[in-house]
Formats: C-alpha cells, sequence, structure tokens
C-alpha cells in the first residue's frame, strides 16, 4: 500500500509525502542513551540495526544525523548505509552550537550526499577563534563555537561553501534563537542568513518578528516551520511529541528523496510542500491509473497519477490529447466541439479491439472508499467494475460519480466555444451547479409536459363541442318526426316498443360497462402487484452491515403484496358474478319480452294500414335514447374546457416563475464564483437575456408563415418577451400587434391569420428566451467582458472559473494557448496552489510556467516515433531527468525555473 492507500498505484513515482526529520542524533553523540545491556564497541551492529528499524517503524523516508560540532563519520556511514537498504536517505549533518546571545545558539547544518565528511569537521573547528582547540573533548562532550569573525558572515559563507541546508533549531529552547536573542536581533539574523527553516516556529514568534520591521511577511512566508524529533535515545526516533500531544513531526513533498537542491526549494515554498503534525490524507474521488492495451498509438501507455495536478507534456502529435480524449471516451462524456475530429483522436488512439482502461477512487467520507476498474473496448459502450471483491456493476460512469463528482472536460478549443457561446456559457454554469440546477430545470420542463397535455385536451375539448351543436340539430329533427307520430295518436301505441327497445339498449350498454370494469380492475391489480415487486427488488439489493431493518421492511411490503392482491381478487370475483348475472338477466328479459313482442307486431300491421312506419318510431325512439346522454355529458365538457383553460393559465405563471427560479439559483453561483475570484473575473446572469437565441427560434417557429426576418425581430427584442407574452398581445388583437410591435398594419393581420390555428399559439407560449451569462475580466482595475477580450484573455477568464470548482476533477486540453504569462503565474498558478489537496486536475500543456510555478505532482514527458505514442520520463520536476526536459524541450522553461527560484527559492 503506497501513501493513497492504492494497491494499484505501485508504479506512481510523481511526488507525494515523505517524511523529513533533519535532526536526528546517533549513538556516538555523548547525550544520546543506548538500549539497556547494550555496548558502543561490542554491539555497534545491532544498536545500528536497531537504530534503522526505529526510522522504518516511524515512516522516516527523509533524515540526517546532526551530531554536535561535528560528524561522527563511523557512526554516521553505517546508519547511512543500512537505511539506504531500506529505502531510506540519511544526509550528513551537524547540530552547530555558538557561543552567540545569552545562552548560545544551535544551528541545524545539512550538506549534500556524497560530501567529504572529514573536509566538514575541518571547515567546522575553522569556524572557532582557537581552530587548534578541539571542539568536541575526549569525553566526547563539546564547546560553543566562538566565531572567528562576524558570526552573520561567517555562517553565510559557510552555507554558501559547503552547499548547506541552514535550520535554527529548538528556538524557545536553551541554545535556541528566540531564547538567547532579542526578537529584532533574531530577525536581523534571519534577515542576513536567510535560513531554511526554523524548528518549532510558532505563529506567535512569527507576529513577533514580523513587527520588528526588520523583514517583510512574504519574506516571512518563505521560511518553514519545521518539527523535528531531537532524539537522545533510540525508542525516541520519530515518537517524541509536544506538550499537547501533537506528533514533532515534518512532512515534504517530493517525488525524489536524494536530491538537497530539491529539499532546499521546498522548504521555501512550505505553503505547498511543507507540513508538520499529521500527514495528509486524500480524502476526495480520484483517478488511480490509465492505461491502454492494444495496437493503437497509446497500446502500452500506463500511468500513474497523482491525485493533485498532472501535467503532459511534448512536442505537438506525441499523445497528450490522445491521452485526456481516450479518458474522456472510458467516462463516455459528451465532447462540446467538435466531435468529428474527438472521435477520430479516439479510434487512433486505440486501433481496432483496442482498450482504454482507468481505475478511480470514490469517497463516500473521508474513511469510507470504493474502488473502481472502468474499462472500454473502442466501439463498445464502458464497463464499469467494484473492486475489493471484483464485480461487474450496470451502471454508467456517470451513475458511479454523479453530478458532484462527474469530471469538468475540456478539450482543445472547447474554452475558446464557450466564450463565443451564450447557450455554452450556459450550460457550463449549470454543469457547475450541479443538481440543484438540473432538477429546477427538469421542473420546468416538466411543466412545459403538463402545458402540452392541457393543449391537447383542450384541442380535443373545442372539437368535442363542435359536435355538439350537429347533436342539438339531430335531436330537434327527431323530436319533429316523432311528433308527427304523436300527432296520429301512434306514440301512444307503440309506447311499449319504443320503450322495450330503449330498455334493451339500457340493459346492452350496462353489461358492456360491466365488461370493461373486469378489464379496467384486473390492470389495475397488475399496476399494485408490479409496484410491490419493484419495491421488493429495490430491497433485495441491500449491501449494508445493517441491512436488517430493510429486511423488516421488506416482510411488511410482502404481507401487504398478499394482501393486496387477495382484495383484488376477492373484487374481480364480485365483478365477474355480477357480469354473469347480468347476462343471465339479459336472457331473462328476451324471454320476457317475447309475448310483448308480438303483440307490438300486431298492432304494427294494423298500424301499417295508415302509411306510416311503425319501425321508424323505433329506430327514432331509440336514437333519441342514445343522443340525449351525448348531449348531456358535452355540458359537462364545456365546463371541463374552461376549467383546462384556467388551468392553463395557472401553468403557464407557474412556468414563468419555475424559470425564474432557475435564474436566482443561477445568479447565486455567479455570484459565488465572483466572490472566490476575488473579483478578478465577475460573472452575471441576465435573466432571459439570450435575445439572439430567441430570435432563432422565432425564426424557426415562423418558418412557412410568410412573416418576414425584420418583423421577427421586433418581436424578439420587445421588452419584456417571452412566447406568454407575445400570444397574450396576440390575443387582444391586431391594435394591439401594430402598438407593442411596431409592425405594419398588414404584416400585423398576417400575424392574426396565422394564429387562427389555436395549436401555433400554444406552441408559441412555450418559447422563451434562455438566461444569458455575462463574464468580465477585471483589466487594470476595470472589468472588460468577453466580446472585448483577446482570445487569450477570454481563455484567461473561463479557466479562472473551472479552476474555482475545486470540488471536481478538471481535465483540460492546452488551455494556455495565446494566453499571457503574467496571467498564468499571477492567476492560474495562484488557484492552483490554492486547491492542493483539494481536487485532482489533469492538463496537457506546452506552456512550462504551469508545471513548475503550479508545481505539478506528476509530469509525463512523452514522444512519439512509428506511429507509437511512449513515455520518456516522469515524475515531478524535483526530478532531474524532468527538470531538463522541462529546461531544455518546453520553451520558456529556462525562464519558468528562474521565476520560480526567485519566488521560493531565495537564490
Amino acid at each position: 500500500m503506497n501513501e493513497f492507500g492504492d494497491k494499484l498505484n505501485n508504479n506512481y513515482i510523481g511526488a507525494k509525502w515523505q517524511r523529513l526529520d533533519f535532526h536526528l542524533h546517533s549513538p556516538g553523540s555523548f547525550s544520546f542513551t543506548l538500549p539497556s545491556g547494550l555496548n558502543l564497541e561490542n554491539d555497534h551492529n545491532q544498536i545500528v540495526s536497531q537504530y534503522v528499524q526505529a526510522l522504518v517503524n516511524q515512516g522516516i523516508q527523509i533524515g540526517a544525523i546532526t551530531d554536535y560540532q561535528g560528524i561522527h563519520t563511523r557512526w554516521f556511514s553505517d546508519i547511512q548505509q543500512a537505511s539506504k537498504q531500506n529505502g531510506i536517505i540519511i544526509y550528513p549533518g551537524v547540530e552547530l552550537s555558538f557561543n552567540i546571545g545569552k545562552h548560545g545558539l544551535h544551528i541545524l547544518a545539512i550538506f549534500p550526499l556524497g560530501i567529504d565528511q572529514d573536509a566538514i569537521n575541518t571547515a567546522i573547528q575553522a569556524l572557532d577563534i582557537d581552530p587548534a582547540e578541539p571542539l568536541i573533548g575526549k569525553d566526547g562532550k563539546h564547546r560553543n563555537i566562538d566565531p572567528a569573525s562576524n558570526f552573520k558572515e561567517t555562517l553565510a559563507k559557510f552555507r554558501e561553501k559547503n552547499h548547506a541546508i541552514l535550520i535554527f533549531a529548538h528556538p524557545n529552547n536553551d541554545s535556541g534563537l528566540l531564547k538567547s536573542c532579542s526578537f529584532r536581533d533574531a530577525a536581523e539574523i534571519i534577515n542576513h542568513v536567510i535560513p531554511d527553516g526554523i524548528e518549532t516556529f510558532s505563529d506567535v514568534d512569527k507576529q513577533k518578528l514580523l513587527s520588528t520591521g526588520v523583514f517583510s511577511k512574504n519574506t516571512l512566508d518563505r521560511l518553514s516551520s519545521v518539527d523535528f524529533s531531537d532524539p537522545k535515545a533510540i525508542g525516541e526516533i520519530g515518537t517524541k511529541k509536544h506538550t499537547d500531544g501533537s506528533l514533532r513531526a515534518t512532512f515534504i513533498k517530493l517525488s525524489i528523496n536524494d536530491d538537497i537542491q530539491a529539499i532546499r526549494l521546498a522548504l521555501h515554498d512550505p505553503q505547498i510542500l511543507i507540513t508538520t503534525g499529521e500527514k495528509p490524507v486524500i480524502s476526495y474521488t480520484h483517478l488511480i491509473e490509465f492505461e491502454v492495451e492494444g495496437n493503437g498509438f497509446l497500446g502500452g501507455i500506463k500511468i500513474a497519477l497523482s491525485p493533485e495536478l498532472n501535467i503532459l507534456v511534448g512536442g505537438r502529435g506525441v499523445g497528450k490529447s490522445a491521452i485526456l480524449e481516450t479518458i474522456r471516451y472510458v467516462l463516455n462524456m459528451e465532447a462540446l466541439s467538435p466531435r468529428e475530429y474527438r472521435e477520430n483522436l479516439v479510434q487512433h488512439a486505440l486501433g481496432s479491439g483496442g482498450k482504454a482502461i482507468l481505475f478511480l477512487k470514490q469517497f463516500i467520507n473521508p474513511n469510507v472508499h470504493r474502488q473502481y476498474r472502468l474499462e472500454r473496448v473502442l466501439g463498445e459502450d464502458t464497463r464499469v467494475y467494484e473492486l475489493d471483491p471484483e464485480r461487474e456493476i450496470p451502471l454508467t460512469p456517470a451513475e458511479v460519480l454523479g453530478d458532484q463528482e462527474s469530471p469538468l472536460y475540456f478539450g482543445q478549443r472547447e474554452i475558446y466555444d464557450i466564450t463565443r457561446q451564450d447557450s455554452q456559457r450556459l450550460k457550463l454554469l449549470d454543469d457547475l451547479i450541479g443538481s440543484k440546477a438540473q432538477l429546477q430545470i427538469q421542473q420546468v420542463q416538466k411543466i412545459e409536459v403538463q402545458l402540452r397535455d392541457n393543449a391537447r385536451s383542450i384541442l380535443e375539448k373545442r372539437r368535442r363541442l363542435l359536435e355538439r351543436g350537429d347533436i342539438e340539430q339531430r335531436l330537434k329533427e327527431i323530436s319533429h318526426k316523432i311528433d308527427i307520430f304523436r300527432r296520429h295518436g301512434l306514440v301512444e301505441k307503440l309506447r311499449e316498443a319504443t320503450s322495450l327497445s330503449s330498455d334493451d339498449q339500457r340493459l346492452l350498454q350496462s353489461i358492456n360497462e360491466i365488461e370493461n370494469a373486469i378489464n379496467d380492475w384486473q390492470s389495475t391489480s397488475e399496476n399494485w402487484h408490479n409496484k410491490w415487486e419493484s419495491i421488493l427488488q429495490q430491497l433485495a439489493n441491500a449491501e449494508s452491515s445493517q441491512k436488517v431493518y430493510l429486511n423488516k421492511l421488506t416482510k411488511l411490503i410482502i404481507n401487504l403484496q398478499e394482501q393486496t392482491d387477495n382484495l383484488f381478487l376477492k373484487q374481480l370475483q364480485i365483478i365477474k358474478s355480477v357480469n354473469q348475472d347480468g347476462k343471465e338477466i339479459y336472457d331473462q328479459w328476451n324471454v320476457a319480452r317475447q309475448p310483448l313482442e308480438e303483440e307490438i307486431r300486431l298492432l304494427k300491421q294494423k298500424i301499417g294500414s295508415q302509411n306510416l312506419d311503425p319501425d321508424e318510431l323505433i329506430r327514432l325512439t331509440t336514437e333519441q335514447t342514445s343522443l340525449e346522454p351525448l348531449f348531456k355529458a358535452l355540458e359537462t365538457t364545456e365546463y371541463e374546457l374552461t376549467q383546462l383553460l384556467e388551468d392553463r393559465n395557472i401553468l403557464l405563471n407557474k412556468l414563468r416563475e419555475t424559470r425564474r427560479q432557475a435564474w436566482i439559483i443561477r445568479d447565486q453561483q455567479a455570484k459565488e464564483i465572483t466572490k472566490n475570484l476575488e473579483q478578478r473575473v465577475e460573472v452575471k446572469v441576465v435573466y432571459k437575456g439570450q435575445l439572439n437565441g430567441f430570435e432563432n427560434l422565432l425564426v424557426d417557429f415562423f418558418r412557412g408563415s410568410g412573416i418576414d426576418r425584420k418583423s421577427i425581430e421586433r418581436i424578439a427584442f420587445a421588452d419584456p418577451v417571452d412566447g406568454i407574452t407575445i400570444a397574450e398581445k396576440i390575443k387582444q388583437g391586431q391594435n394591439k400587434i401594430e402598438a407593442d410591435f411596431g409592425l405594419s398594419n398588414s404584416r400585423a393581420q398576417q400575424l392574426c391569420e396565422f394564429f387562427k390555428d389555436e395549436t401555433k399559439l400554444f406552441e408559441l407560449q412555450l418559447l422563451s428566451p434562455d438566461d444569458v451569462v455575462q463574464v468580465s475580466l477585471k483589466l487594470e482595475d476595470r472589468y472588460t467582458p468577453l466580446q472585448n477580450l483577446s482570445d487569450g484573455q477570454r481563455a484567461t477568464a473561463m479557466l479562472l472559473i473551472l479552476l474555482v470548482q475545486d470540488r471536481r476533477l478538471l481535465i483540460v486540453d492546452q488551455p494556455e494557448d495565446d494566453l499571457d504569462n503574467r496571467f498564468i503565474y499571477e492567476d492560474i498558478v495562484r488557484i492552483l496552489r490554492e486547491q492542493k489537496g483539494k481536487r485532482q486536475l489533469l492538463a496537457a500543456t506546452h506552456n512550462p510556467n504551469i508545471p513548475v510555478l503550479g508545481p505539478a505532482e506528476l509530469i509525463v514527458a512523452l514522444d512519439a516515433s512509428n506511429d507509437k505514442s511512449s513515455i520518456i520520463t516522469e515524475g515531478a520536476i524535483d526530478n532531474r531527468s524532468i527538470h531538463e526536459f522541462v529546461r531544455n524541450v518546453m520553451e520558456g522553461g529556462e525562464d519558468a525555473f528562474r521565476r520560480r527560484a526567485q519566488k521560493y527559492g531565495w537564490f
């Protein structure tokens, strides 16, 4: 298991936190207590073994033996060699003790590996006013150095000549800087010597030193506060604590541990490369590893990623974009533009049958995480496997991550596309907001669906009401014809016949309704049964140790399902029984009516002699019986139409308010972004501000209507305007249209004619301008909007917005094209540094300032030959091969390192 707690990441060679202890004493030191029963001479090897094991046990990976006034060469060399076999680097060092101030002054000096130890001891002796007098007596005790010349000058020259790291030891203890010297004297020593760190350097002491006015806060910020163990026995190595119980431990972020210059530079960048107490722990979701199998351009590529800043570097065509686009492909993320280019890039990267694999670590909370493997073969869907134990799960990458953890991805030129397209900026803002925005947009869409359903119902009711006049007319005709029979006295004579016919119709209709009820009841029963089944399946997937509670609910649902099924079955049997009884009653009806029908037949024969058709009266009466309920029902339809129109007005108002609530959510996010960027970039959301986009919507809407583009433009840019407002004005008539939209009489008339089709009016009401996201970049204390910025400045503004979203992984391809270097190291680099330990970033770049000043935890240098991408070297900038690649291959690399040295390196 490595620092990140991943079995997968053993190949990771970027920067990681390593425990550093530059205040160790060897058993050869006078004050060092040996383990019980061991002797310096006889048990030398055993003591060395126990000493190194203590280093291993406490996780110390970089150390320095700093005995008083000189190097105990035998002890140092043996401990160094034994430590190296355990992957621990031990630097030569000393604890210099000067006769300075009230109580003397102790300073740790650490030297490069391989330095001449005897020469160091000689140089230390030469610091004293009497170099012939040994600094260490025969009894092993040391005396203080009386500087031969000015102390500050002497110490500075000693450091420069021997390439030493200098750290003031235990400043508040005896022989400490702040106990032996006044704060002003201490500040002057610090300002002249420029140490690389101070042990246990409290904020209170920093403020007191700063109040002297000797140096600036910027100078103080570049001084590391370090905590070392200063052990006087093997058992104290790496275990000593402060009075508050916190461990005296320092961690340094490096990719190597055998370069003193890299350590020095890290010590002067303490905000991100040095920490004390507990080792930082990554507890946010991140990618662990990326690899490609197959014969494509990326075949064989394997990168173990840092959970922080990862940078791909190299010339054009070496595979930087191909790697990022393949990662996008595995994550199944939609490309903004242009898709064809990106699809071709992935095809070339993977080749036929090629597979890309991502390992992902997702944190549920700081103490609980899951690991996944995501695989995608070219042309197939991504398959997701949960690890420990391994099992394939039926989820997409987006479903695993959710909107709060899904990466933000921007390929080449996509950032520029966002700066130019209102719709893309709004989509980006909604994506940054996440589920809250999506839920509000879904609510808008839900109301739009309700309005479409409402429109269909209104149109259907209107269609049915058109039939009402026909039915009413037919009923009048029937009544008139029946009246003729009545005048001849035939209605009374045939009343029984017409009554029989009407009742027969009523019986048949009732029996048919019972038949329909059987089907409806069976369907309802199935729906409820399926509902319970769905709930039971969901509960069956319980995974936690507390799933017993889900099992309890499962039993309740099973019981409820059984009872519901029984109730439905019992009721169904009752309905079927009634249906059967109804059919029997109908059969009885037919038998009972036969004598009556015989009487009616004889009556019809008698009436027939009057040249009136008795069957016509029966048919008319039967039709009248069937039409009257329909006519009555249409009166209800008219009421329902009125209700639907009222509902529509309520829905339209609700639609407007829901859209406004979406704007409020967006506006809040915009203000938060502006605040987090410290007013460097201003983001505003204008309610219904995308009028150009709205004009295009109206152009499509009016296509084929004959309405000219100029008239549509006047309608689109009226204030205030949306589809609901336009529809309201059209309803008010031609004069209102002319007055409010400035249209000619003929155009207004043409518009009214177009909207005689009520369907068009309903469709228009759903159209509305989207909100517009306005972005401005502060230049010389003034905000300049996107449209007035250069391409590079536009990209800067958008990149700053993306970088401030510190919750989510950001993947970006060459964001720096045309960016001014000043923006990169004043804005972008500042944010990158602030986000250390908060999010993972993965970028391809040609600009050395980003990986050097970032600085990147992992830099991957790529090359390509014979249509194959390959990794030349990888590591952080403290890695010599990476350092040389950036310096010699990347344009401006030398300047980037010089700028970093000036800002953080003191040299």
